[in-house]
């Protein structure tokens, strides 16, 4: 029986995104951007995750992109494909904007309000001994930086040398190390097989893999037992983004050409051959309903006065109201801690 864990505050999504409030029109923008590119790809007919034939049919169009939902493991698939020119200029011809993205002037502050709790998670469900983590996409180092404060041995490997270097830089100022590794993408799964890691994490990196299958077979044959990933999942956000179009689409878009439910995941852990042994759902789907609400009602010239009322009779409640949603397995977000069988 795996560890059920549910919401965390969103206090951190108002302290470290507050760009999805102050710079809508140019999040929006870009995202159009990026969506036209995607779907200016070839049309995807098997799906991401079990490569089953999709169907023909689309089950709902979201800001210039159609999605389709696959009839055997019920994965949300963009109906493109995630080519190799769609993947470079999203994260490596663009990487230096790509990384400017993820980069925080407050290295530790971040790492310890949003990745501390995720290594928390992973000490408390794992049998206490000492383990080994590869972060693969590990991205500016804030899951391994995470790690390395908890006394765990951690090194991370990543694409993209902008994030790689910038993650090195903040790390070795506070211990002397720099565990993050450069590769080119030819070498990237070799690294995952050849690593004596005991855990491979993967935090926020599957639904970007363009042949996530090649993930899962390096995982396989690496000598790790225990995969720790995080996946967005399809929840109401998506739902919100659909009808407020008006509003950065931050669940389904750009770089987020698919999204998981709780049948692809299922699927996903048959495939790679692991069983979860630990889940923690939580969402900001509530948040970004207040998010999608106060934007419109700024664009509509609503005074402050009916804006402080939106808040105290509903923003006060968002992490209450998000834990209904958490609970019923229907949030932004999942962590899962699995073994292999």
């Amino acid at each position: 029986m795996a560890i059920k864990k549910y919401s965390k505050s969103s206090s951190f999504y108002l302290k470290t995104k507050q760009d999805f409030f102050s710079s809508n029109e140019a999040l929006l923008h870009k995202s159009h951007v990026q969506n036209d590119l995607y779907a200016s790809q070839p049309k995807r007919q098997i799906c991401k995750i079990c490569q089953s034939t999709l169907p023909h049919s689309v089950d709902f169009h979201s800001h210039n992109v159609d999605y389709v939902f696959c009839e055997v493991c019920s994965h949300l698939n963009g109906c493109f494909e995630d080519t190799q020119s769609f993947v470079e200029n999203l994260y490596l011809e663009d990487d230096i904007d790509y990384a400017k993205y993820y980069k925080d002037d407050n290295y530790l502050q971040r790492t310890t309000d949003i990745y501390i709790p995720k290594v928390d998670f992973l000490v408390k469900t794992l049998p206490p001994k000492k383990y080994e983590i590869l972060d693969a996409g590990c991205g500016s180092g804030y899951f391994v930086f995470a790690s390395l404060l908890n006394n765990i041995s951690a090194s991370g490997l990543d694409i993209n040398k902008t994030m790689v270097e910038f993650g090195n830089s903040q790390i070795s100022q506070h211990s002397k190390q720099q565990p993050l590794l450069f590769v080119e993408e030819s070498n990237f799964y070799e690294q995952i097989i050849d690593s004596n890691a005991d855990i491979v994490s993967a935090i926020g990196v599957i639904e970007h893999l363009k042949e996530p299958q090649k993930f899962f077979e390096a995982f396989q044959k690496s000598s790790a037992q225990y995969l720790y990933y995080s996946a967005p999942m399809f929840s109401l956000s998506v739902a919100l983004e659909n009808v407020f179009k008006n509003v950065f689409p931050r669940q389904l878009s750009g770089g987020h050409t698919n999204l998981f439910t709780e049948s692809s995941i299922s699927k996903m852990n048959n495939l790679i051959g692991v069983t979860s042994i630990g889940e923690w759902r939580f969402g900001t789907d509530v948040m970004d309903l207040h998010r999608h609400l106060l934007i419109n009602l700024q664009e509509n010239q609503s005074s402050q006065k009916m804006i402080d009322f939106l808040y105290s009779g509903f923003g006060e409640k968002i992490d209450e109201i998000q834990s209904i949603f958490d609970e019923n397995h229907f949030c932004s977000e999942i962590h899962v801690i699995a073994s292999k069988m």
